[in-house]
């Protein structure tokens, strides 16, 4: 379902001229048809996730797009490791203990010698 840009404004509570540059930024990327902009649950989210970061986090402008970019990057992630659960959950049991045999090893072998580092 899409939404109005003012309802999305009066739902969250934020200045329009205030989404008008989130979307300039290109920090929310709603749809735009005949000079309005729509936005899906996912746009409103957004909204509401960028709203929560300014307001209780004092995220500023310099620091959004980098907090934006680590956030989806989250997402993406768990998007991912979703999906690999699925996979595994479709293996043959003997498949799936044999891969938690080696992703037991390859934590170990990770966990040796990395304490308190947080990259390579």
């Amino acid at each position: 379902m899409l939404v109005t840009f003012e309802d999305v404004v009066s739902e969250i509570e934020i200045g329009g001229s205030e989404l008008t540059i989130w979307i300039e930024q290109n920090w929310v990327l709603p749809v735009e048809k005949e000079g309005t902009y729509f936005f899906d649950t996912t746009d409103v989210a957004r909204v509401r996730l960028i709203a929560e970061l300014r307001r209780d986090m004092g995220v500023n402008e310099e620091a959004m797009p980098v907090v934006l970019r680590l956030l989806d990057q989250v997402y993406s992630l768990r998007h991912a490791l979703a999906g690999l659960t699925a996979a595994i959950k479709n293996l043959p049991e003997d498949a799936r203990g044999q891969l938690e045999t080696e992703l037991r090893k390859a934590g170990e072998a990770a966990g040796a010698g990395d304490e308190g580092q947080v990259m390579d």
